[in-house]
């Protein structure tokens, strides 16, 4: 299974911490443009208003015949004049800054009778224009038109968006001031507060990273002495660090695992002493009844002495099952079904083995053998002959499945299979045992960190998988 940050808490926080940052940096930036668009397009279109209104006041106080040529000459930045016998607009304007722009007009000249009209449009931008292709005035027609450029080589990214504002202010009645002037465009967001957003994007994730790897740590280790807790070792314990929630929650743990690790030491010291205890008279009345001279009556005692004894032997199996000292290593899981399907051949067991394909896993390979051994053996018994295969399922476990052609198991009895003295009285009538052999593959698996899965074959028999991480 391939490694994913996003399921980490390190991951996640980090990418909610961004995310919500990003967020309020783009409503941040959307306010700040629009108020900042609003404030500079105002102080254009009051400068318009005062100088449109300070060059018709000029031109209503010269002479009629020299009119034209006043506004011809004017050298005002950014705004071309021309006069006029008719208004370059023919309508008053309505809405936007257009009605704003006449408004203003109208509040500081009487008799204006201003016409607006604003309209956005592109052209070249400045290093376009430096090469002499950018806006003229056509005195013709009386406003600015942006003059055809050749596409040679022009990008499209060489254009930007202006504002223009056609303006007709009347002088007299035979007599239209038409002014033609340049508003600011919608503009980006300056360089450097985008610059600055990126920053404090970085340096915040950077920050929710080392704060959730301060959480994120010592819970790893919380969960790795649970799952270690889990596999049947008894002395576990977790470091405490990190914040007073997790140190509290470690603290917690290394509590439960020493008690519980005392716990199980007690129940494994009780159950093997009482196991190796019962050996002794055990192997007492097996002498006295080899003594009984009456043959029909040594075997009807000596067959329940069998029975313990076996019971006895399986306990203490049990009991050491998931506490073996042996030291974990990596073997072919492969190679042990082989060897071991072979020596159950060899005292008459149909066992086979279909392991072509070697499967590394990391096992006390010991017990990994007496659980498969205990499952081929029930398979065996219960199921006249088992087939043995081990593989890799799709989310790249070591399985080793063992299957029979017997009767199968009731539905609702399946989950009870690993229990303890369980026997499923259907399918088990023929065989002797104590009912142990399944509790001791479980025991073996937990302590591995695997699992042990039990399913139904159809039309008929029993799949029993011994599943350990890969």
């Amino acid at each position: 299974m391939s490694w994913n940050p996003l399921n980490t808490l390190t991951g996640r926080l980090v990418l909610v911490t961004v995310v919500a940052v990003v967020i309020s940096y783009a409503a941040a930036f959307l306010l700040f443009s629009n108020e900042r668009g609003a404030a500079l397009r105002r102080v254009a279109e009051t400068s318009v208003i005062e100088r449109v209104a300070y060059t018709a006041e000029r031109l209503r106080a010269a002479a009629p015949e020299q009119r034209a040529a006043m506004a011809e000459q004017s050298r005002d930045p950014g705004i071309r004049y021309s006069v006029t016998t008719t208004p370059e607009i023919d309508e008053a304007a309505t809405s936007g800054a257009a009605l704003r722009i006449a408004r203003g007009i109208s509040e500081r000249l009487t008799g204006a009778n201003p016409r607006v009209e604003v309209r956005t449009v592109e052209r070249p931008s400045r290093r376009w224009r430096m090469r002499g292709e950018g806006d003229e005035f056509d005195r013709d027609e009386g406003r600015f038109e942006e003059r055809r450029v050749e596409e040679r080589g022009r990008d499209r990214a060489a254009l930007v968006r202006v504002t223009r504002a056609t303006i007709s202010v009347q002088l007299a009645d035979d007599a239209w001031l038409n002014a033609f002037a340049r508003l600011p465009g919608p503009r980006p967001a300056p360089f450097s507060l985008v610059a600055g957003a990126v920053v404090s994007i970085f340096v915040v994730g950077l920050g929710a990273a080392l704060v959730s790897r301060q959480i994120g740590r010592p819970l790893a280790d919380l969960a790795n002495a649970a799952r270690a807790l889990g596999s049947g070792e008894t002395l576990v314990s977790t470091p405490v660090r990190g914040p007073a929630d997790v140190q509290r929650a470690s603290t917690a743990f290394n509590a439960m695992a020493d008690r519980l690790g005392r716990q199980l030491d007690r129940q494994r010291q009780m159950l093997w002493a009482l196991s190796h205890d019962l050996r002794t008279p055990i192997t007492a009345l097996k002498l006295r009844a080899e003594l009984i001279e009456d043959e029909a009556i040594r075997q009807r005692l000596l067959a329940p002495i069998d029975e313990m004894e076996l019971l006895t032997e399986q306990a203490l199996s049990l009991a050491r099952a998931g506490a073996s000292e042996e030291q974990r290593v990596n073997v072919d899981l492969s190679e042990i079904a082989r060897t071991l399907c072979g020596e159950l051949q060899d005292i008459g067991l149909d066992v086979r083995a279909e392991a072509a394909q070697p499967v590394m896993a990391e096992c006390r390979p010991s017990e990994i053998a007496r659980a498969l051994r205990n499952l081929a053996e029930n398979a065996a018994k219960y199921g006249g002959g088992g087939i043995m295969r081990v593989y890799r399922n799709g989310a790249g476990e070591a399985v080793v499945e063992v299957v029979d052609e017997g009767p199968g198991v009731s539905p609702d009895q399946l989950a009870k299979l690993a229990t303890p003295f369980f026997r499923v009285d259907a399918a088990r009538t023929q065989a002797n045992g104590a009912g142990l052999g399944l509790a001791i593959a479980q025991a073996i698996t937990d302590g591995h960190g695997g699992r042990l899965e039990f399913a139904n074959r159809s039309p008929r028999g029993l799949s029993v998988k011994l599943v350990l991480p890969g």
